[in-house]
C-alpha cells in the first residue's frame, strides 16, 4: 500500500475529485456548482456580505470577487445597500437567480446520487455527520450536500497540511512518497495520483531540482528514464511522514481515532 493512500486527507483529495467531475458533467454550458453554493446560501440565509458569503463558503476573498462578479454579470445576483452600513452592500439572488437554482438543483442531486450510490441511506447520513464535525458550520442550504462537505474538509485539510509539508507541500511530497514506494515510471506515478503525464513531469523535475529524485535509464529499455529517490529525498521522506502523521490526527481530533476510522471506511465505500 502506499505511505500516504490511506490518509484521510488522501482519501478525502480523491473524494473532491471525483465529486468534482460528476459535477462538472452535469454543469456544463458554464455553470458550475459554486454558482449553485451561492445563489443557496443566499436564498436560504441572505442577504450577506461578500465577506460574510467567502466565509460560509470558504472561498478565498479574489476568488469570491471574480465568482460574484460573474454571476451579477449574468444577472443573477445583485447588490443592495447595508441599511446598517449606507457604504457597504449586500448580496441577494435576483429572480432570474431563484430561477436559475431551481435549475440548478436537479442537477445536483443527479451529481450527489451517483456519488454516493455505493453507500446505503444510514452510510450517507453518517458520512455528512462526520464530515461537518471537521469543518466549520456550513451554510443550511448546504449542510447535507455531500460533494460541498467533501471540497470543504478537503481544502482545509489540504491547506493545513500543505503548510505542515513546507517547503515541499502535499502534491510534492506525494509524488516523493509514492515514488520511496517502489514506482519507477512517470507513467504509473500518474495513474496513482489522479493527474496527467504533463503534471507528473512538472513534479518531477522540481524534486529532481531539489536533489530528491534522480532519473537512470532503465534497465530493461534504455530509452526510458526510471526514477530514483536520492538518499538526500529518503530523509526528506522520513521526516515528512511524521510530519504528515502528526497533521492528520490534529486535523481529525474533532471526530476521534474511531471517527476518523469510520471516515475512511465510508470513504473508502465510497470511492469503491
Amino acid at each position: 500500500m502506499d505511505a500516504i493512500a490511506d490518509y484521510t486527507g488522501n482519501l478525502l483529495r480523491v473524494a473532491f475529485m471525483r465529486a468534482a467531475g460528476l459535477a462538472a458533467r452535469e454543469f456544463d454550458g458554464g455553470a458550475h456548482p459554486r454558482d449553485a453554493a451561492v445563489l443557496a446560501t443566499l436564498q436560504a440565509v441572505g442577504p450577506l456580505s461578500q465577506q460574510q458569503l467567502a466565509k460560509a463558503l470558504d472561498v478565498n476573498r479574489t476568488a469570491m470577487v471574480k465568482l460574484i462578479d460573474g454571476l451579477e454579470g449574468r444577472g443573477l445576483v445583485e447588490r443592495v445597500r447595508n441599511p446598517d452600513d449606507r457604504r457597504a452592500y449586500l448580496l441577494l439572488p435576483t429572480r432570474a437567480g431563484v430561477e436559475t437554482l431551481a435549475e440548478m438543483l436537479p442537477r445536483m442531486a443527479r451529481a450527489e446520487a451517483e456519488l454516493t450510490e455505493q453507500l446505503t441511506a444510514a452510510e450517507h447520513e453518517r458520512l455528512n455527520t462526520l464530515l461537518r464535525a471537521l469543518i466549520e458550520e456550513p451554510p443550511p442550504a448546504l449542510a447535507d450536500r455531500t460533494g460541498f462537505l467533501i471540497t470543504r474538509a478537503s481544502h482545509r485539510y489540504h491547506g493545513h497540511v500543505d503548510a505542515a509539508l513546507a517547503p515541499l507541500g502535499i502534491r510534492l511530497f506525494a509524488t516523493l512518497a509514492r515514488l520511496g514506494e517502489g514506482l519507477s515510471s512517470q507513467r504509473e506515478l500518474a495513474d496513482r495520483l489522479h493527474v496527467s503525464t504533463p503534471v507528473v513531469v512538472e513534479l518531477v523535475d522540481d524534486l529532481e531540482a531539489r536533489g530528491l529524485v534522480e532519473r537512470r535509464r532503465g534497465d530493461a529499455d534504455r530509452r526510458l528514464n526510471a526514477l530514483h529517490v536520492t538518499p538526500a529525498g529518503r530523509d526528506v521522506l522520513e521526516t515528512g511522514l511524521k510530519t504528515l502523521t502528526a497533521a492528520h490526527e490534529e486535523l481529525a481530533r474533532p471526530i476521534g481515532e474511531e471517527g476518523d476510522r469510520e471516515l475512511r471506511s465510508l470513504l473508502r465505500k465510497l470511492l469503491s
